[in-house]
């Protein structure tokens, strides 16, 4: 009898000690992007992309309560046919908070990045509504710190459901990995597990909105860091043709 006790005792302080940690590793955040569009002609269009994201500081799941990034870029997409599309970005421009997770979080300088990216996505149909999904990219990233360069590889794989003409629900998992400029501990540098609804405002605005569980390992740290990211974009098409 004694010894049930003291297994129903340890299992309940295991369980305590695991959640407690779960929590405390919990972060949360709130991502928001504009993006103005160009079609030059039937397959090139031109995106110019501002985001801001905010995340919650210290002690508190606030997550409009900090700054977490700031970017700006531009993207170039060749629409090769329906199923896949080219795209490249020669330039953008990233200031980054650092990640709050103590006191002196809260004041240290931003990090800035210029960044370079090239990726494909592809899309095939496998039922009348449904659509299988996928993005592969690559960046370089380079950084005005003491951080060695970056080359890191990102793979999207999904399920998108054309509900309505006008709504589009998609369901991904994102892996993104360093190859150089970091130590083989940090060769996984996050995971994203993402929920999006797409919804064609006009034939010119479209709004994206949705859920983003991130679980990342930052390069200065050895354990993973748990987020939640609610995210809002919205995309305005200056020239159609």
């Amino acid at each position: 009898m004694g010894l049930t006790v003291n297994l129903k005792s340890l299992y309940i302080l295991t369980a305590w000690l695991f959640i407690t940690q779960t929590l405390r590793a919990q972060h949360h955040n709130a991502w928001l992007r504009g993006t103005l569009s160009i079609s030059l002609n039937k397959k090139i269009k031109t995106d110019s992309e501002l985001q801001y994201r905010r995340q919650n500081g210290f002690g508190n799941n606030d997550m409009l309560n900090k700054n977490l990034m700031f970017t700006f870029r531009n993207w170039t997409h060749y629409q090769y046919n329906k199923e896949i599309r080219f795209s490249v970005s020669p330039f953008a421009l990233f200031s980054h908070y650092r990640i709050i997770q103590r006191p002196e979080d809260e004041t240290a300088r931003p990090v800035t990045e210029i960044r370079f990216s090239a990726a494909a996505d592809i899309q095939q149909r496998f039922f009348e509504k449904f659509y299988l999904t996928g993005r592969s990219a690559v960046e370089y990233r380079i950084f005005n710190n003491s951080q060695a360069d970056i080359t890191r590889f990102r793979n999207r794989l999904g399920i998108r459901f054309e509900f309505q003409e006008r709504f589009k629900l998609s369901l991904y998992d994102e892996i993104l990995v360093n190859a150089t400029g970091v130590s083989l501990l940090h060769f996984y540098d996050h995971n994203r597990v993402g929920l999006s609804l797409e919804y064609q405002i006009s034939d010119r605005l479209k709004s994206d909105f949705g859920y983003v569980y991130i679980s990342r390992l930052p390069t200065t740290a050895t354990d993973r860091l748990n987020e939640n990211n609610i995210f809002v974009n919205l995309s305005y098409l200056l020239k159609k043709l």
